[in-house]
């Protein structure tokens, strides 16, 4: 599995303080500019010359995200199912160990299994386990009643036999396909990539594999 550090608690605190004290992307600008529609411009494609780049649409993602972190500070932390559960499993105590840090963002993980389906079909998955444990009750995965299987609505799904291939974007990362590089994924907190493929001698900055 790959693991990363989106952002550091005074990072995040900071980040979700710019962006909700102001409800509209040209306040952001003017707070940081001189009043120019030229350097408006220049920040909005992608102009690094002040701070970093912000565009309307990073603006707007931010914006939407941090509302979300406020309401979930708001409404208290998440439970913890593995927290009264006894894990016995090592890949379960893995991702235990991880389950708090993930429901919370501070980590991200990004899981492959490759495992066959009900009817003997090898099929293999990269998971985004923030994403499923907002989807899923992990209670009988951790008790090791059920296993954690490959879904096509996971960020990236393949059928060995059948060749059917799945993708999907989740709030926490995007799929960038390359024929050269293969599969890799970029954090959409960071926009910093993910290098999954086995062969690689670079697993992204922040990231480390397990």
């Amino acid at each position: 599995s790959g693991r990363r550090k989106p952002f550091s608690d005074d990072e995040q605190a900071a980040a979700g303080d710019s962006v909700t004290q102001y409800t509209r992307f040209e306040y952001i600008l003017n707070l940081n500019l001189k009043d120019s529609d030229v350097a408006k411009e220049f920040v909005e494609l992608g102009y690094r010359g002040i701070g970093h780049a912000v565009s309307r649409k990073d603006f707007e993602e931010r914006k939407r995200r941090a509302g979300i972190v406020l309401s979930t500070r708001r409404e208290g932390p998440p439970p913890i199912t593995s927290d009264s559960l006894t894990v016995i499993e090592p890949f379960a105590k893995a991702l235990a160990f991880r389950e708090e840090a993930n429901r919370t963002t501070k980590l991200l993980t990004i899981i492959f299994i490759r495992d066959k389906n009900s009817v003997g079909r090898e099929i293999s998955a990269y998971i985004d386990f923030a994403h499923r444990l907002k989807l899923e009750d992990f209670t009988g995965f951790f008790t090791g009643d059920k296993k954690l299987v490959p879904l096509s609505s996971d960020l990236s799904y393949y059928n060995w036999d059948t060749h059917a291939c799945t993708t999907n974007d989740t709030n926490n990362f995007s799929l960038l396909a390359n024929a050269v590089s293969g599969i890799r994924f970029r954090c959409t907190h960071d926009r910093k990539v993910i290098f999954v493929d086995p062969e690689s001698k670079q697993y992204g900055d922040g990231t480390t594999r397990t």
